[in-house]
């Protein structure tokens, strides 16, 4: 079998966000279509794209206007979003206001009368609200951040505005910002739960939220009574999204590794499945004619924009296949699932290469309360192709099992995600799919810092290590994340002074005398949430010991790749690394 290329995988585009008009008619996406990305339009039904912008910058967030565009930017992999307004024809971003430029958005909502109402760090750690007037660009602070971090969630025609507080990743209440003081939207905000997406419609705010339940639900609140409802539940099924259609509301859900879609009638509470076009919904939008806009994805499927008509049918918007490669030759993965060591039941993707090469790599994912779920990853494509099994698992931590099993991993980072992991290893170990001593193991962000702590710790079952912006020591993590993240670090990871004695026994760096295979490292120069120092500790202390570590760094990315050329050679080198510790 020829051996497959990289480049193969990235002959593609891949979009960031996007945002419609009201009558459907213009598409504008964030895309790396020219292997930088930058902003793109299209006039539908014309199906050709053209460029808007050519800063060679992600975009988080697009809003089209009556005649002008605002989005958010970041510089080089750096994170720090910022709002800017460019004309619709495209051109130079300019920003809204020059004053924030080392800042970031953290959300922003529109209103019909040309204001922006948005949270930025700007002047407080804990953000503040702000509401810019686009017309005129004069800048006003509504509210600010005292005991928790605030961002806007909802804002109404008339100005009502909704606004959450973010105590911990496990624990983010919302509230009614009223004539009275802040309302909360449950009756104890003081309960650990999550409040997601948020909507007013005339008197009534709809949300997600898992208030006194494991699962996400839909909830409502009244704007007069101030009454809590909830609306409907699904079993096992994390409610994430909403967005209003006539008098429906079409709610995406995860259930597990995959979303589904469905269309709630508020008249009647009819609740009806819509046939899903793709695996993960990254982002949907309804325009006031009910063209429902879904950009998606599936492991064997790359970023596609489709349209559904008010008919009901699907139709691709963008042609987003994998050049030169077949689809139908892109390997799915299997769903398995496994008992870890208490118990527990594992979900994981299982990728199973055609011509097997007798080598598995663990995946720890990234996060931790994030999932590996049915999306398109070049790199998983690349390396299963190569021969490569994949085992990516779902350990305890992660989304879309409900709120308890994503608290395990607060404060217990390294325990029970990383005896998941051992456990997943042993039932590939028993069902012969994988033999000790030919495992790689490579992650990225907490995937890498778990990569590290499994490396010092369980080195009987590795052939080789590959971190990826990786953390090495916490104490150190926790010393340096930004300012805005320290309120929710005790919660997450733990407290510095209280916790130093499981911190230090968490922290990879710890096991370095035990780590003897060989690892490649990479990190980039611009990380915001991750310091290179993190990646430069271990690769020093493996040089003392002689052990081989290679140490890739990128000058022009930060906690994680904006650009295809960064993303190929990492890619290229990572299964160079690999290939040449299987042919010994």
């Amino acid at each position: 079998m020829p051996s497959p290329e990289v480049e193969q995988y990235f002959q593609t585009i891949e979009i960031n966000t996007f945002s419609v008009n009201e009558n459907g008619e213009k598409l504008v996406f964030s895309t790396n279509l020219n292997g930088e990305y930058n902003l793109w339009a299209m006039d539908l039904p014309h199906s050709f794209p053209y460029p808007l912008t050519t800063i060679n910058q992600n975009s988080s967030l697009i809003h089209i206007g009556s005649d002008y565009i605002v989005a958010t930017f970041e510089k080089d992999g750096d994170e720090n979003y910022q709002l800017h307004y460019l004309p619709m024809s495209g051109g130079t971003p300019l920003p809204l206001n020059e004053g924030e430029s080392s800042s970031t958005c953290y959300h922003a909502c529109f209103t019909t009368n040309h204001e922006i109402v948005y949270s930025t760090n700007h002047e407080n750690q804990l953000l503040n609200i702000y509401k810019t007037d686009v017309r005129t660009n004069q800048t006003t602070l509504i509210q600010k951040g005292e005991s928790a971090p605030i961002v806007v969630a909802a804002v109404s025609p008339d100005g009502t505005y909704m606004f959450t507080e973010t105590y911990s990743n496990t624990h983010v209440a919302a509230f009614y910002q009223s004539t009275e003081g802040r309302i909360p939207l449950v009756p104890d905000p003081g309960i650990t739960h999550i409040i997601r997406d948020v909507l007013i419609a005339d008197d009534t705010v709809y949300f997600t939220t898992n208030y006194e339940k494991e699962f996400s639900y839909l909830a409502s609140f009244n704007l007069s009574t101030y009454e809590f409802q909830p609306v409907f539940t699904l079993e096992k099924e994390e409610v994430t999204s909403i967005q209003f259609s006539a008098n429906s509301l079409v709610v995406s859900t995860e259930k597990g590794v995959s979303d589904r879609l469905y269309e709630y009638d508020v008249t009647n509470g009819e609740l009806e499945p819509i046939d899903t076009p793709c695996d993960i919904i990254k982002k949907m939008m309804v325009t006031r004619k009910g063209m429902l806009f879904v950009l998606g994805q599936s492991a064997d499927r790359t970023d596609t924009i489709f349209k559904r008509d008010p008919d009901g049918e699907w139709t691709r918007v963008t042609n987003t296949k994998v050049l030169g490669i077949q689809e139908r030759s892109l390997i799915k993965p299997d769903i398995v699932h496994y008992e870890s060591y208490d118990g527990l039941t594992i979900e994981a993707l299982l990728f199973r290469p055609q011509h097997p090469n007798g080598y598995t790599i663990l995946l720890p994912h990234g996060g931790p309360q994030q999932a590996v779920r049915m999306k398109y990853r070049p790199l998983f494509q690349y390396l299963v192709q190569s021969g490569y099994t994949l085992f990516a698992p779902n350990f305890r931590g992660s989304k879309g099992y409900g709120a308890s099993f994503e608290k395990m991993v607060e404060q217990n980072w390294g325990d029970g995600p990383r005896l998941d992991c051992v456990a997943g290893m042993d039932w590939l170990l028993q069902e012969g799919i994988a033999e000790k001593g030919r495992i790689f193991s490579l992650g990225g962000s907490y995937g890498g810092y778990m990569s590290l702590l499994l490396a010092g710790r369980h080195p009987e079952y590795f052939c080789g290590i590959v971190d990826i912006f990786g953390i090495s020591n916490l104490l150190t993590f926790l010393q340096n994340v930004p300012a805005s993240w320290k309120p929710l670090m005790n919660q997450l990871v733990g407290n510095p002074e209280k916790d130093y004695d499981k911190l230090v026994r968490d922290s990879p760096i710890t096991y370095i005398d035990h780590m003897n295979t060989p690892m490649f490292i990479i990190h980039g120069q611009n990380d915001p949430r991750v310091k290179t120092e993190e990646s430069e500790r271990i690769v020093n202390h493996l040089k003392e010991k002689g052990i081989d570590v290679r140490y890739l760094l990128f000058t022009d990315e930060g906690h994680g790749f904006s650009k295809k050329r960064n993303e190929m050679k990492a890619y290229k080198e990572i299964r160079g690394f690999l290939d040449g510790l299987v042919k010994g």
